[in-house]
């Protein structure tokens, strides 16, 4: 696992103006005061000016970094900057600890701004779950599309876990019976599709994340695993490769061009490319039958066993800039890269 894992760099969020590699879109806070924090972390972007009133250095020993990769405002001894005018902290997190004056103030939480284009669905397990006594009735759509994720059977729901993964939050399913349901859609990918999904299967057999069918085997999409194998279907086109850690999150992505060109990718890494016929646009005009978590092609694949935090779907094949930016901030965004490792 450890050779597909990212290497960690900065959430770009101009996503046309993205190279190889990203820095954050601000750099840490502002000196503040007397002995105030460093200028800013090279690793955090764009440098923050200096020193503030009355300003002997740009950075005492005790001082805290203006803002690390992460956003984090400083070391517990200097926070953003300590005394009366006390720096910014970074523009993702926390501000540091002080042990004299005030503590530099936390930078505010700059959100991902996603390419609109072909923008479908947009599930986060931080944002939008609303749930009742631990289980989730209603996943709320981040695109600006309402398509929901809904379960209105309370048996059916999957659990919600607000530090399950990470200290951060997902949605776990038991492969009995919990699933949530799209309205009627996700007719159109003649301009090829593109999904990224973070999450943990860990049934051996078949594990289906999501799907859009019109019944078991027609017209059907499918993103999960299968014989311990990464698994992406189109009818009966399918593409396995690789191999599933069931202790770890991935981060799952398949892009399918307009060509027929499909690569299934993890954590970044693309594991395999094969040619496959695009997903026909049905008869109706329409997929009935769409899920997170739950398959009709029965048996073993009925119903995922483990846990979702985020899923993205476009109806169309992102740019290598689009998906490289993206699958950079789902990382940072759930830690995937330093999942197991203490936290802070």
């Amino acid at each position: 696992m450890s050779s597909s894992r990212f290497a960690v760099f900065g959430l770009c969020l101009a996503f046309a103006a993205c190279g190889e590699k990203f820095v954050a879109s601000e750099g840490g806070g502002s000196g503040g005061s007397a002995n105030a924090g460093h200028a800013g972390d090279s690793s955090a972007g764009v440098a923050a000016s200096p020193g503030g009133s009355n300003q002997s250095s740009a950075g005492a020993a005790d001082a805290g970094d203006g803002g690390d990769l992460n956003g984090e405002g400083g070391t517990p001894n200097g926070g953003g900057g300590a005394h009366q005018d006390g720096g910014a902290g970074g523009p993702l997190g926390k501000a540091g600890g002080s042990n004299a004056g005030g503590a530099g103030a936390g930078g505010a939480l700059l959100e991902p701004s996603l390419p609109q284009a072909g923008l479908l669905v947009w599930l986060r397990a931080d944002l939008g779950v609303q749930q009742n006594q631990g289980r989730v009735q209603a996943w709320q759509d981040q695109s600006g599309n309402q398509a929901n994720a809904i379960q209105a059977t309370v048996s059916a729901r999957p659990k919600y876990l607000a530090s399950g993964f990470n200290g951060k939050p997902t949605l776990e399913f038991d492969g009995q019976g919990q699933f949530l349901k799209f309205a009627e859609g996700f007719a159109d990918f003649s301009n090829g599709l593109t999904g990224l999904i973070v999450a943990k299967p860990t049934k051996s057999d078949c594990d289906i994340m999501v799907e859009f069918s019109n019944g078991s085997e027609i017209d059907d999409i499918a993103f999960g695993a299968a014989q311990d194998q990464w698994m992406y279907e189109v009818s009966t086109s399918n593409l396995e490769t690789g191999s599933v850690d069931r202790d770890l999150f991935a981060l799952y992505t398949v892009i399918h061009r307009q060509s027929g060109t499909s690569d299934l990718r993890i954590n970044g890494s693309a594991l395999s490319t094969t040619e496959m016929p695009l997903p026909i646009v049905p008869e109706s005009q329409l997929r009935l039958n769409n899920f997170v978590g739950h398959s009709l092609y029965g048996g073993e694949c009925a119903y995922f066993q483990g846990q979702i935090s985020e899923i993205i779907l476009y109806s169309r094949a992102l740019t290598n800039v689009e998906l490289i930016a993206i699958e950079k901030y789902m990382d940072a965004h759930w830690a995937l890269s330093t999942q197991g490792a203490p936290l802070p």
